[in-house]
Parts: C-alpha cells; structure tokens; sequence
C-alpha cells in the first residue's frame, strides 16, 4: 500500500468517523488528536512554505483531498472549510481498508498502529451477532465442562481456527465448549469481584455468569492467531459485562487494567508476543485524550 493510498485512506476513514462530512480544521484536529498519521503537530517540524503557519502535513492532506475530488471521491466545495465524502468515496474507502488490513504486518506503514487497530476492531453485525450466539450455546450447555480440559491448557500461539466471509470481513467462530469454562475456571464468580451477585441458573446449581473475549475475536487477523482461548475468556457478572461494553472511558479503563494484569503472561503467552494495557485501551477505543 503506497503513501498515496495510505494518506487517502485516513482521510476518507476520518471523515467517516465524523459521519461524512466535517470543517477542514475539524478533520486535521481529528487525525491529530487521535494519532492516525505517522506525523502529527508536535513531530512534524516541517513548516508549510507558503507562510501561513501550517504544519507541513497538514498541507499534504489538503493537497491530496484535491486528486480525490478529481477522482469524484469527494465533493467540490459545497461552502467555504467543508469537506465531504461521496458514495464513490465510501466504496473506494471499503477497498483501502481491506488493502491495509492485507499488507498491515508488512513494510514501515505511514498510517499508525493506532489506526490499524481501529480498522480490525470495528464490530460487524456478523461479530455482534457471533457474541450473542456464544451467550446463548453456553447458557444452554448443561453438562459441565470436563476439569482435566483445563489442566492441559496450551501456552503457545495457535492457528486464527474457522471463519465465515460476511461483507468481506473474516468472521471467526466461537467454540461454546471453550467459553464454558471460563466461569467455571473462575469458580462462577465475577472476574472484576467475586462478592458482585448474581443470581442462581435455572439449569445448573451455580452463579449466572457470562464469558468476555478480553482481546476481541474481531482482531485475530490483526495477531495472527486464535483468540478463542480460555486464557483469553474472562468470567463476568452481567453488570461488568455490560459496564466494559458501554461504560464510561475511565471505568473501562478500569475493568480492563483488572483483567489483563490478573493473566498479562498468559495472554502475551498466546499473542506470541508482548501487548500493553495501552493497546487494549486502543481496541476498546479509550485512550487517554492527547488533547
């Protein structure tokens, strides 16, 4: 992926992320604040020439919104600072980023680590409707997993597993049979805090818990290898569960901090490789505000 298309792609995908369409000062903000670009205002030393007190990059983009006009992948000017994205644009943007997520592990990308997690974390239908499944497969399982299972749990890498193509997304399957363990590792507690209630299954004698991929499944392209594993799966009571999904930043923050460090060799174990709570807060979308 050139450095054209690079640049194109976090201009179309800022807009998106702003609904479409947005004040010229209000995208390079958004690509600034949140670190989209391999320079931003305080790396980039290079001053526009023509004196106008602008940072060299942020120039770059206004040149380069000029070829997709041309290309029709943004409109002319409609007012005076507006930018927008066409139909056109949205099609070509699909294309960039299923172009960056092929050639993402490879080469010296100009687009950050930061936006790349964002372009793999991105929830399709298909992967809300995949949670939503596992809940129900688990919450339907009535014999107990087997306890020698996890005894012989595996601390390596292992392959990304099966998958379904949906709106040229790989959609990765869960196994029922793997997430059931995790409240029972977890003793059908609450991961966060054992004391948090619940309430008594009706099929089986123990707490109501629910299983929570820590890494989502929506990144293993993004690491290459399987995250259905129970090192991965975290027992949680409904409340924490929903609280990591829709809570505020700091109480994600929170909730995450809590269970990465409770199992950080595990999962860096099944990664292959070191992660920090910094990229977690980047999946989760809530890291600190460079503002």
């Amino acid at each position: 992926m050139n450095y054209q298309r690079q640049m194109r792609l976090v201009l179309l995908y800022t807009l998106k992320q702003l609904s479409g369409s947005a004040e010229k000062s209000d995208v390079m903000r958004y690509i600034n604040d949140h670190g989209y670009w391999y320079v931003n205002d305080e790396s980039d030393t290079r001053q526009y020439s023509r004196g106008e007190n602008e940072k060299q990059w942020r120039n770059d983009f206004s040149y380069e919104r000029i070829h997709l006009i041309e290309h029709g992948y943004m409109k002319p000017k409609v007012k005076r600072g507006l930018w927008e994205m066409t139909r056109a644009g949205e099609a070509y943007l699909s294309e960039l980023i299923g172009e960056a997520k092929e050639t993402a592990l490879t080469g010296q990308p100009r687009i950050t680590p930061a936006l790349l997690q964002e372009l793999f974390s991105e929830p399709s239908f298909e992967e809300t409707l995949e949670d939503h499944r596992l809940m129900v497969q688990v919450s339907q399982q009535t014999q107990p997993a087997d306890s020698g299972e996890s005894a012989q749990l595996s601390d390596k890498p292992i392959p990304k597993g099966p998958h379904m193509v949906s709106g040229g997304r790989n959609v990765y399957l869960r196994d029922p049979s793997v997430a059931k363990r995790a409240p029972k590792r977890a003793g059908h507690l609450c991961a966060i805090d054992p004391a948090h209630p619940s309430f008594i299954r009706r099929k089986e004698a123990c707490l109501y818990m629910e299983p929570h991929h820590l890494i989502p499944m929506s990144m293993t392209d993004y690491f290459g290898v399987g995250l259905d594993r129970e090192q991965n799966i975290f027992s949680l009571c409904s409340t924490c569960h929903n609280q990591i999904h829709y809570g505020t930043k700091e109480d994600v923050r929170r909730l995450i901090q809590t269970l990465f460090c409770s199992r950080k060799r595990e999962i860096c174990a099944i990664l292959g490789r070191e992660i920090r709570l910094n990229e977690l807060y980047r999946i989760y979308r809530v890291g600190e505000d460079t503002r």
